[in-house]
């Protein structure tokens, strides 16, 4: 069976795909395609991992498929959780960022003997990523949060190098969590492998486009059928351009000490880790 684990990472998802993937579950049923809710997946994978394997068997054995999938049958597993590299407290480490990456990736591949695991991952300029961070953790006071990290050091191209190291056997797809507005039709079906238009296409427009906007998008399409994604991009970019909301895009940070120009430092050193990931042997890139 095909086990697809979307890694995360942290603060470019809030289980918009798992949500997504479950709405079209009668459409992935008839393609063999199973997205457990993660309140079942989640506590079920945690008990096998802490288990540390001992009572997993390759196949349809394995008491996490039989919990996973209950009494259905499917090709393939859907499993989400942007905690599946680590805990918030320890996304950052001094220079680096997920420095517990090769070990947890190497345990959930290891949970599934006798599986072809695949492993996607999106990425975010660290340059709203660090605030993102600080804001969804327990932490009140930013400058102590990033105190002792070096931030011109951090990048997405090692923990990604290391995921591929201890898992070379595992594919693994990234993208950039900037793209999402022009590549999340192409993201949902490539995780669920279903080649097929699916409900929720338009659900990060619908966040990132001034209300008016979207209706006026939702009529186009309407009035317009596109006939592939292709032409979908051309379409989403010229009302994008058009009818962007600003804030819902690029909202303010007004934390302190974090600067226009570390904002634009860090987006530059962003934008070379980016190529360097693309350019990355045993990495699937999904760009526009």
């Amino acid at each position: 069976m095909q086990i697809a684990i979307h890694l995360g990472a942290h603060c470019t998802d809030e289980d918009l795909i798992l949500r997504t993937l479950i709405e079209n579950a009668p459409l992935l049923t008839r393609q063999s395609v199973v997205v457990p809710p993660g309140g079942k997946a989640r506590p079920a994978i945690r008990k096998a991992l802490q288990g540390n394997g001992g009572n997993l068997v390759p196949g349809m054995g394995n008491p996490l498929m039989q919990e996973l999938l209950e009494e259905t049958s499917a090709d393939r597993i859907v499993l989400s959780y942007e905690g599946f590299l680590g805990i918030y407290a320890k996304v950052l480490s001094g220079r680096a960022m997920y420095t517990e990456a090769a070990r947890r990736t190497q345990m959930l591949r290891d949970i599934f003997p006798g599986h072809q695991v695949e492993f996607f991952l999106a990425v975010r300029n660290p340059a709203t990523f660090v605030p993102a961070l600080f804001e969804a953790s327990s932490a009140t006071e930013f400058p102590a949060f990033i105190a002792g990290h070096d931030l011109a050091q951090i990048n997405w191209s090692e923990p990604v190098a290391q995921i591929r190291e201890a898992c070379p056997d595992v594919p693994l797809t990234v993208w950039c969590n900037e793209d999402l507005p022009l590549i999340w039709p192409d993201l949902l079906r490539r995780i669920a492998a279903v080649d097929a238009e699916m409900t929720g296409e338009d659900a990060i427009l619908r966040q990132i486009m001034t209300p008016e906007g979207f209706r006026r998008f939702e009529g186009y399409l309407r009035d317009n059928p596109v006939p592939n994604l292709t032409m979908w991009r051309k379409v989403v970019t010229a009302f994008l351009n058009k009818y962007a909301d600003d804030a819902a895009i690029a909202p303010d940070i007004t934390l302190p000490g974090w600067s226009e120009d570390m904002i634009v430092g860090l987006s530059d050193l962003y934008e070379q880790d980016v190529a360097r990931l693309r350019a990355m042997d045993g990495v699937t890139f999904i760009a526009p």
